[in-house]
């Protein structure tokens, strides 16, 4: 028997979607364990911005909000952007979405996962924190998630959430099947200074090899995503600076100008992957651990802040009925409301991938079409971007 202390949830992942949600448990008055395997670096707010930045949707954005968290990331390294330039190399059309359209202030703002993450340990204070650690063990009974940690501390919570990123050890350890398979592609990111302002507009050219997308930020440079196959991503990596600069500022088409300077780069494997089920009894996972997206629309941070807001829901509403936080009737709830959505988006994402990265002539006429057509097309806008900013009258209360 575990002697361990005992929570309501225990959540394995500190990142972004893990330590959001042990701040939200932790609100709404549950008994709250974080375990993670690296404290989170302390942030220097001069320093140059990280690698990795999310485009934070309005929806998702009032998580951040209603916790409080928003207003600890620092304002001025949040770009808010007001639009969204799409159109393909070699072709005459372009799609323009903007925030008036939908009557929204803006379309999201750009911000640096770290931030989000730094703000959220910030507001640890009912969170019991097991830092470093990781789960070495599992078990799940009638009674209680059990957890062994590599230290050899042991607790038991009434749910645990695997939080833990793609390759998720609660995940794995439940037996939770998946679904996916790898892209053959790669995303290179770095911070790009351009020659022309990016005038708060996110920019995505589609190319045969994958899509070249600018990010706006506060400093008037931009955060780039280069999506490209594998033999032209390991291309890239063996380029010095002014020759990446260059062909950057050819894959681009010269939207921006010319590509004056690129910092430091980095490159990760893109995949597609979805679990078969989202819960079972005492366990449950959320973000990365339940869906990888491929990210051409920027939409992964979004669905695991979504996916917050629609498990603390599930949870209140199971305590409210008397149920304890692993009881399958209220995890199944969190599982219907989340996974139609994340399944639509992993199935948008994936068909805007292989629409747009096959050199099929016919295709290339139908990519034409589409863009050409949904430019021309008011309603089809609005509804892409309605279903972009993650805003639902009937959501979740933290959504509201």
């Amino acid at each position: 028997m575990t002697t361990g202390p005992r929570y309501d949830v225990a959540i394995v992942g500190g990142g972004m979607v893990g330590a959001v949600l042990a701040v939200a448990l932790s609100d709404a008055d549950f008994h709250v364990a974080l375990i993670e395997a690296r404290q989170p670096k302390p942030l220097d707010p001069e320093a140059d911005y990280e690698l990795r930045q999310s485009a934070i949707a309005p929806g998702p954005r009032r998580v951040l909000d209603n916790l409080g968290l928003w207003e600890r990331v620092p304002a001025k390294r949040i770009c808010a952007f007001t639009g969204m330039k799409v159109w393909q190399a070699g072709g005459d059309d372009e799609l323009f979405l903007e925030n008036t359209a939908v009557g929204l202030p803006e379309l999201g703002h750009i911000v640096e996962n770290a931030l989000v993450v730094d703000a959220a340990w910030q507001a640890f204070e009912h969170v019991d924190v097991y830092c470093p650690a990781r789960l070495a063990a599992l078990a799940v009974d009638d009674n209680a998630a059990r957890l062994t940690l590599d230290d050899e501390q042991e607790i038991s919570a009434a749910l645990v959430v695997g939080a833990e990123g793609a390759n998720s050890p609660v995940r794995e350890a439940a037996g939770i099947a998946t679904t996916g398979w790898a892209y053959g592609q790669r995303c290179t990111v770095g911070t790009v200074t351009t020659a022309h302002h990016h005038r708060h507009i996110a920019w995505q050219r589609f190319t045969e090899t994958g899509p070249v997308a600018f990010l706006p930020l506060s400093d008037g440079r931009c955060s780039l995503a280069w999506h490209a196959d594998e033999a032209l991503a390991d291309e890239l990596a063996a380029l010095d600076h002014d020759e990446f600069c260059r062909r950057l500022t050819e894959a681009s088409g010269g939207a921006l100008g010319r590509i004056e300077h690129m910092g430091p780069r980095a490159a990760f494997p893109l995949k597609l992957m979805h679990a078969r089920e989202y819960v079972q009894p005492r366990v449950a996972i959320a973000g990365d651990a339940a869906h990888v997206v491929h990210p051409m629309a920027g939409q992964g941070v979004n669905l695991g802040l979504l996916d917050v807001a629609e498990l603390v829901a599930a949870l209140e509403a199971g305590r409210t009925a008397g149920a304890d936080a692993g009881e399958l009737r209220y995890l199944k709830r969190y599982q219907r409301a989340r996974m139609g959505d994340n399944m639509m988006m992993l199935a948008a994402t994936d068909g805007l991938k292989r629409l747009y990265g096959s050199r099929n002539p016919l295709l290339r006429v139908l990519r034409g079409l589409a863009i050409g057509g949904a430019s021309r097309l008011a309603p089809i806008r609005r509804i892409m971007i309605s279903q972009a900013a993650g805003l639902s009258p009937d959501g979740a209360p933290l959504l509201r």
